[in-house]
Formats: C-alpha cells, sequence, structure tokens
C-alpha cells in the first residue's frame, strides 16, 4: 500500500453511505442472535442470508481464500478469527468484524459485545476502546494528517493502560476493501498524509490489558493474544468532508458500552 487516498465523488459517498446503512442493519439482526450457546458459525449463517436479503454480497467471503461472511474474534481473540462450533458462553467478549459490497464499493465495520451478563467486566475495555476511535474520529476535517488521528486514537488507549495491537491498521476503503491510505492506531511513518474531503477511511482502533504478542492458529487467519488476554475490536467507516467527518457505518447504538 502507498500513501495517497482515492477521493470519492458524491456519488459514490451515498452509495457507500446507503452501504452502510444496510451493514448496520445486519449488525442488529446478528446482535439478537448473541447469546449463550449460540454457535460462531450461526452468526455466519445468519450474515450471510442478511446479505441476501439486502441484495449486497459479504466484503470478505473469499477474500484472499477467506472462507467465511464475518470474523468473530472471541476474548482473546484478536482479528481474522473464522468462525467455527465454539458456542458463546455467558460473559464472553465477542468482536464482530463484518464488510459489506453493495453497488460496487465496500464498507467495512467491527462491534463488540458482551454474551449475557458482564460477569467478567469487560465492559470497560469496550468503552475505552470506543472512546478511542471516537477521540480519532473527531479530529477527521478537510486535509488532516494521518498522523492527527493516530496521535488522538494512541493518546486515549494509552490514558487507559491498553496495550495496541500495532501489527492491525486501519484503512482507505472505496471500490476496493483494502485501500491506500494505512491508517495506525499509533504514529507511524505514514503521519504526514493528508486526507482531504472525499477521502474514506475505515478506523478500527484495537487493543487490550495484556500483551502484544499474538499467535496465528493453523487456520492461517485466526489471530489470537499469546497470553490468552482478552481484547476489543471497533471499527467503522467515516467519510472526510469540508467541514468535518460523516460516520457512514453507525455502530454506537449497537456496541454494549
Amino acid at each position: 500500500m502507498g500513501n495517497k487516498p482515492i477521493i470519492k465523488d458524491p456519488q459514490a459517498i451515498s452509495f457507500m453511505r446507503e452501504g452502510g446503512k444496510k451493514l448496520v442493519d445486519i449488525f442488529k439482526v446478528i446482535k439478537t442472535f448473541v447469546r449463550p450457546g449460540v454457535s460462531l458459525k450461526e452468526l455466519d449463517q445468519i450474515a450471510r442470508e442478511e446479505c441476501v436479503k439486502h441484495n449486497s454480497k459479504p466484503a470478505f467471503l473469499n477474500y484472499q481464500g477467506y472462507p467465511a461472511a464475518i470474523c468473530t474474534s472471541v476474548n482473546e481473540g484478536v482479528v481474522h478469527c473464522i468462525p467455527d462450533d465454539y458456542k458463546l458462553q455467558e460473559g464472553d467478549l465477542i468482536s464482530i468484524d463484518f464488510g459489506l459490497k453493495y453497488k460496487g464499493y465496500y464498507t467495512d465495520s467491527t462491534i463488540s459485545l458482551i454474551v449475557g451478563k458482564d460477569i467478567n467486566n469487560l465492559k470497560p475495555l469496550i468503552r475505552s476502546v470506543y472512546e478511542a476511535l471516537m477521540s480519532g474520529t473527531k479530529q477527521i476535517t478537510d486535509n488532516v494528517t494521518v498522523e492527527t488521528i493516530s496521535a488522538a486514537i494512541e493518546k486515549s488507549l494509552l490514558k487507559d493502560n491498553l496495550t495496541i495491537m500495532r501489527q492491525f491498521v486501519g484503512h482507505g476503503i472505496g471500490q476496493d476493501l483494502h485501500e491506500d491510505p494505512m491508517v495506525p492506531n499509533f504514529v507511524s511513518h505514514d503521519r504526514k498524509v493528508q486526507l482531504p474531503a472525499g477521502s474514506v477511511i475505515a478506523i478500527e482502533p484495537i487493543a487490550g490489558p495484556g500483551a502484544e504478542s499474538y499467535i496465528t492458529a493453523s487456520d492461517g487467519w485466526s489471530i489470537r493474544t499469546a497470553d490468552k488476554k482478552p481484547v476489543a475490536h471497533l471499527e467503522h467507516t467515516v467519510a472526510v468532508t469540508k467541514d468535518g467527518y460523516e460516520i457512514l457505518t453507525p455502530i454506537k447504538e449497537i456496541i454494549d458500552l
């Protein structure tokens, strides 16, 4: 990936706005099934069925060989965890990463939820990562630098003594699921890249209370913390406007804060 964002015209933003609404609507349906005893494969099947109902396609399915419509990272799961037969248990933290392709454009978002009662006291972790997501988002306006967004996210997460999973970053998005530029959750070498109005990015802080070390499963996709400490992952797709920003996948009403 390089650095230069691909600018979208108003029609493209309109298509992404429509797609983002559909993505959020599908998330709302998925959330109703997030309860003890439901398997991760069942959630994946629901996502696939809802995509058909919404005349859209799951962005991740078959993307570079990924075999599912959603990523379901539970507790120590970091990212890209393939839905399997695991049945959700009371108090689990599940992060569901889901992308949608609609009218030729992608949107991408992740929600973190507590299964049943918060017996493991993990809501504060979700709340902290959401605050970091919004800290970065609120910096956005015409020609904002990536550094400005990344610094705000980093400051927010470190304030709460969380470890940033630095290997995994946000990105541009549009006609491709992953476009330029990268949007790290910490100040990185891409700091001076500017985002003019019409840029669209996916911001996605991933953090937890443990160490940064992780293990990739034998499936080649599922990534989990080596110390088995939990991680929360939140993401939304955001358009840069002349006077600020527009969140195209508004997840606040879905996640557990």
